[in-house]
């Protein structure tokens, strides 16, 4: 290999390097603001998330941004509903804040309280989610006290989530709609 052989390959590398390092995703280890009590909450639900599916990592490694909705509270009787409230994560910067609306109808019946992460597997799909359209999902399960964790098994029109129960007892099989909002940082 001649010397201009190696520069080029330097050259290329290099440039790699620098392409990667640019390119925006989830992976950064994004810092909570400690004055901020709404970035510990996710912070400290995101921890829980590490240790309780394995996968986090994986997904935090190949998403765009992910919005963590630490203190989503469900109940159901027949008819039920959720609200939670969370932030929202581009790379390593928190660029706005969310909430989740959700109703349900079917067999139903109990309480839950729980975490969710919604992974964005590209630009294109964070900004779908920012523009707040309803979402329709359809849920079975049984949750009890804090056992149970949710996971979509890969993305599915580039969104991937992830849910943790936290406490409570609910069985379901129902259809909900949802409805997230999105509020930019420079809106608040």
């Amino acid at each position: 290999m001649s010397a201009r052989d190696g520069i080029r390959i330097l050259v290329g590398a290099s440039m790699a390097l620098a392409f990667l390092l640019s390119v925006t995703s989830a992976n950064a280890e994004w810092q909570a603001d400690p004055d901020d009590k709404r970035q510990v909450k996710a912070a400290n639900a995101l921890a829980e998330f590490r240790e309780r599916i394995p996968g986090t990592d994986f997904y935090l490694g190949d998403a765009y941004g992910f919005a963590i909705l630490p203190s989503i509270g469900r109940i159901g009787f027949g008819f039920g509903g959720s609200y939670g409230r969370g932030i929202v994560v581009e790379g390593d910067d928190v660029i706005g804040t969310t909430s989740l609306w959700q109703f349900s109808s079917g067999i139903q019946a109990g309480g839950k309280y729980f975490s969710m992460i919604i992974f964005f597997k590209d630009k294109e799909a964070l900004e779908y989610y920012k523009s707040g359209k309803i979402q329709f999902l359809g849920q079975a399960g049984v949750a009890l006290a804090t056992v149970g964790v949710q996971a979509t098994p890969s993305y599915n029109e580039g969104v991937a989530i992830l849910s943790v129960n936290r406490f409570g007892l609910m069985g379901e099989a129902s259809a909900s709609g949802a409805k997230f909002r999105y509020k930019s940082l420079s809106e608040q």
